[in-house]
């Protein structure tokens, strides 16, 4: 029996998994290319660094504290708090942060996906920072709009995995009981936890050799759905 005959409804996580090339916000990224390629003029290379790179970080920070789980605040809220940016900026700014965390979905990817769409229910749940048209719109050049039954994205809200509220909305989404659904993800914290404290079954996509109470199973990519016997 292949592990894809056991479930009917497969959720999976974004970032990692299906898209890559996410998260540009190391020491070598050029945030100020990006924010006068948007028209930026006022603010300077370091000042938009400054803003960028303490936003992050205090983000950085939240995304790890379980205090914050369901009060996590959005790219704007971010940037001003932690990024000291001027007030007529932001619109400008989330953008550019907005583009250095949106990645690309891979042919093999959208094309993988939309096979699956064709025998299981698929559904995501996505942990994003800023608002999601840039996804929205990933997903459109990639041709798999319409292969999902429900999107949750973290921030359409203030929680964020491995908080209950967004796998129980995407339960609600797809129609499933947890024992019907298998979630894919590349964190043990964010995906494996909150959804294996769900019921539902779990499959970690990582090279890494470790084993956890909260992964059924373990995929080198997620290529290997098409194939795992259970």
């Amino acid at each position: 029996m292949k592990l894809l005959e056991k479930y009917r409804v497969l959720l999976f996580d974004l970032h990692g998994v299906i898209m890559f090339g996410h998260d540009r916000f190391g020491a070598q990224e050029d945030f100020y290319r990006t924010y006068h390629a948007l028209g930026g003029r006022r603010l300077s290379v370091d000042e938009v660094r400054r803003c960028i790179t303490q936003c992050y970080e205090g983000m950085r920070a939240d995304y790890h504290n379980p205090a914050r789980y369901d009060d996590f605040p959005s790219v704007r809220e971010g940037l001003t708090r932690y990024g000291d940016a001027p007030a007529d900026e932001l619109d400008l700014l989330e953008q550019v942060f907005s583009l250095h965390e949106c990645g690309l979905i891979p042919t093999e990817c959208a094309e993988l996906l939309s096979r699956l769409s064709r025998t299981h229910r698929l559904g995501l749940v996505s942990n994003i920072w800023a608002p999601r048209y840039l996804w929205e719109r990933e997903f459109e050049r990639a041709g798999i709009s319409d292969v999902f039954s429900h999107v949750v994205f973290s921030s359409d809200g203030r929680s964020v995995k491995p908080s209950s509220k967004l796998f129980l909305e995407a339960l609600l989404g797809v129609h499933a009981a947890p024992e019907d659904v298998l979630f894919v993800g590349d964190s043990v914290r964010c995906d494996m936890d909150g959804a294996k404290s769900l019921g539902m079954g779990t499959a970690w996509v990582s090279s890494l050799s470790e084993s956890y109470s909260s992964v059924d199973y373990r995929l080198s990519s997620v290529f290997e759905l098409e194939s795992l016997p259970v």
